[in-house]
Order: structure tokens, then C-alpha cells, then sequence
């Protein structure tokens, strides 16, 4: 039996949030939604999921933040940036040289959600 791939869905968006975490739940992932970037992290330490899609722009630790408090956590943590904002180059090629799997830009579709769990989540 195939194992359920685990997703970490981290957005201060509630509505963005649950539409995405319904979108991904009806295609059989497991998906933990996090509101913000504290409960993200501490979500991540709790479910180690396979993957995780992390908004940049939040209110408290923003997704950046977020990211290396993850990667202290799990250097092998797979995270893809979903953000409808533009990029802060620096922040962004720090998380580049940390491994940062990619990005999508915010509305996205479900097919650019499940090219970057095929491509890069743990247990794909």
C-alpha cells in the first residue's frame, strides 16, 4: 500500500487556506493546515510532513522566518513557497542556498501544486 504523502499548508489566509487544503484532501494527501508561521513550526516539529507550502507574507514570523526555523529543525525539510507577493532577493537566495524546492504564484491551480509534491516531496 502506497504511503499518504503528508503536507504542511502553512497560510494566514483562512479562506485560501481551507480551499487548498480541500483541493489537496480530494486528491488523498494528508494535508496540516498552520494559520501562521509559529504554528507552522511547531506543526513541522509535531507531523514531519513531506512537504510543506509556506506563504510568504504573514503577520508575526513571516514565511522567510519561517523557512530557517524549519531548516534548523530538518536541513532535509522540502518547502515551496506559495505567495502572491514579490520576492526580498536576499531572504529569497538565502532560502535558495538552503534549498528551497521552488514557488508558486498565489491563486494557483491544483496542477502546479501536485507538479511540486511529485517533484519534490519525501515520500513521492
Amino acid at each position: 500500500m502506497e504511503k499518504t504523502i503528508k503536507i504542511l499548508l502553512v497560510d494566514d489566509d483562512s479562506d485560501y487556506l481551507e480551499v487548498t487544503q480541500l483541493m489537496l484532501m480530494d486528491e488523498g494527501y494528508d494535508v496540516i493546515p498552520a494559520t501562521n508561521g509559529e504554528d507552522g513550526v511547531v506543526k513541522y516539529k509535531d507531523s514531519k510532513p513531506d512537504i510543506v507550502f509556506l506563504d510568504i507574507k504573514m503577520p508575526g514570523i513571516d514565511g522567510y522566518e519561517t523557512f530557517f526555523r524549519i531548516k534548523k529543525i530538518d536541513s532535509d525539510a522540502r518547502v515551496v513557497f506559495a505567495s502572491s507577493y514579490a520576492l526580498e532577493n536576499e531572504k529569497y537566495k538565502k532560502t535558495k542556498d538552503m534549498n528551497l524546492c521552488g514557488i508558486i504564484n498565489k491563486p494557483a491551480e491544483f496542477d502546479e501544486y501536485e507538479k511540486m509534491i511529485k517533484k519534490f516531496a519525501k515520500n513521492s
